[in-house]
């Protein structure tokens, strides 16, 4: 198994529970990522990941349904160059990003309730909930969405200047 294949496999199997897709569409993604810009036939694909045509055909047409890739052809050419969609990687991102923010309020819930629960017990009681866990995870996700904004707005500026 050639370095590539190997990193396609484990990007794959990655991508497979990240993005909760069939393993083949895992693998296709990952083939597209090491491609980058100059894409992927439908023919090397087969032959590449060494399924059926059917196959590479069904996920490539959800992969395309769920905007995570995209096409082009050359002209003169008869072929489609399959490639990642620009805002693939934006939608990742927002994922995260929400999923996150999702966290972080389910987070301010938990302190919200903890500390009306701590109001109820004497000062010095053991009962009492430590919310110093609650506190440094929230900063934690708040940095995380912070530098995912960042990211995300220098790769959307890097994709109007191509």
């Amino acid at each position: 198994m050639s370095k590539k294949d190997k990193l396609i496999e484990r990007m794959g199997v990655h991508l497979e529970h990240k993005e909760q897709l069939a393993p083949l569409a895992a693998r296709i993604l990952a083939s597209l990522i090491l491609k980058g810009k100059k894409g992927e036939t439908f023919e090397n694909l087969v032959c590449e990941l060494k399924a059926s045509k059917s196959t590479i055909f069904t996920h490539l047409t959800t992969l395309q349904a769920s905007h995570r890739i995209t096409y082009y052809t050359k002209t003169g050419d008869r072929k489609k160059y399959f490639i990642l969609s620009p805002n693939a990687w934006v939608q990742s991102m927002d994922e995260m990003i929400s999923s996150w923010n999702e966290e972080r309020d389910i987070h301010l819930e938990i302190i919200d309730y903890k500390s009306d629960m701590n109001k109820s017990f004497p000062e010095d009681s053991e009962e009492k909930f430590d919310l110093n866990f609650h506190y440094e995870y929230l900063n934690y996700l708040n940095q995380a969405s912070s530098m995912m904004i960042n990211l995300r707005t220098k790769l959307i500026e890097n994709h109007k200047n191509d």
